[in-house]
């Protein structure tokens, strides 16, 4: 191991997740490049699409659009999102397999990261949907429900003049700020759950409990951490959009401008996607160490002679 598990201070966890980052920076990267990458074939689809469909001119009064540039485009896009989705699981799984590695002192590459996930795909896959089905979903339903009851409680208060009005729009702002704060809720609850997917080899079900057992106590440091990383690769994604942007103005062609706006979006998710994830690995395990003694665990699997870092890290709570 290259350096002891014990607990870490946030300012330390941070520390030491740019530590993993710089000293494993081409490993990383490269496994981080599939999502962006398949994000970016996506947006080449797309635009050879929309050039491939037969254009029928803008539909006058008598002139509909065809099919074929309704449908297609759309059919594309959602298949598009749907691969980049699975990519992107994969890709989280991978980089999750990497972090444990390292963290423990192991040596890994990109072909053993994405190569351990083997017979794993649908379970990991299941888990990262999971957990974006209940965060985003329960977010835009309880979005819907607080616009509805927010338009109700306007249209109601104004039969009750300015004062009812007031308080109509009172209760829809709570209403958003509410789910809102629901939905935040439960990604903390569940921030870890791929992590315990990955590490230590069990089910969906099993994953979600386990998350919702390592954040508790911890979900304000969870979503510290979590939006820190978040807030640093929007600022590199808008460092790479602006200087996509500068040469656009220099080049000036819309081919051009199209291109580097693309690439700009694969630089900056390759370079920064790692580091949310590495975040909240080096998290997921020193959680593991404050709840489950997880480094006595790795000595006594050392001491034990026939036990490894790997055996003891996918063993779960003693």
């Amino acid at each position: 191991m290259t350096e002891p598990l014990r607990p870490l201070s946030t300012g330390q966890l941070l520390d030491r997740t740019f530590s993993l980052y710089r000293r494993n920076f081409v490993l990383f990267v490269t496994i981080a490049a599939i999502a962006p990458a398949l994000y970016l074939a996506m947006q080449a689809v797309l635009v050879g699409t929309a050039a491939a469909t037969p254009a029928r001119g803008w539909p006058g009064p008598r002139q509909s659009p065809s099919v074929a540039t309704t449908i297609v485009p759309v059919v594309v896009l959602f298949v598009g999102l749907l691969v980049w989705m699975l990519g992107l699981a994969l890709t989280h799984a991978a980089t999750i397999q990497a972090v444990s590695a390292v963290h423990l002192g192991r040596k890994t590459s990109f072909r053993e990261a994405y190569g351990s996930l083997k017979g794993r795909y649908g379970r990991i896959i299941g888990v990262f949907l999971s957990v974006a089905i209940r965060v985003f979903g329960g977010a835009i339903l309880l979005m819907s429900a607080a616009i509805g009851l927010g338009a109700g409680s306007v249209a109601g208060g104004r039969a009750f003049g300015l004062a009812g009005g007031i308080a109509g729009v009172i209760i829809a702002v709570a209403a958003a700020i509410a789910a809102a704060m629901l939905a935040v809720t439960l990604f903390v609850r569940y921030a870890l759950a791929v992590q315990a997917c990955v590490v230590e080899n069990i089910k969906g079900r099993e994953a979600l409990k386990r998350s919702a057992v390592l954040t508790k106590g911890s979900r304000s440091r969870v979503l510290t951490v979590y939006t820190l990383f978040v807030v640093l690769t929007w600022v590199m994604g808008a460092v790479t959009g602006l200087i996509a942007l500068a040469l656009s103005a220099i080049i000036p062609s819309g081919i051009f401008a199209a291109i580097a706006i693309q690439l700009a979006s694969f630089v900056a998710g390759a370079l920064t996607g790692p580091l949310v994830t590495i975040g909240m690995s080096v998290l997921y395990f020193d959680e593991r160490v404050r709840k489950e003694a997880f480094d006595l665990q790795l000595m006594m699997a050392s001491l034990d002679g026939g036990g490894t870092a790997a055996a003891a890290a996918s063993a779960g709570p003693a």
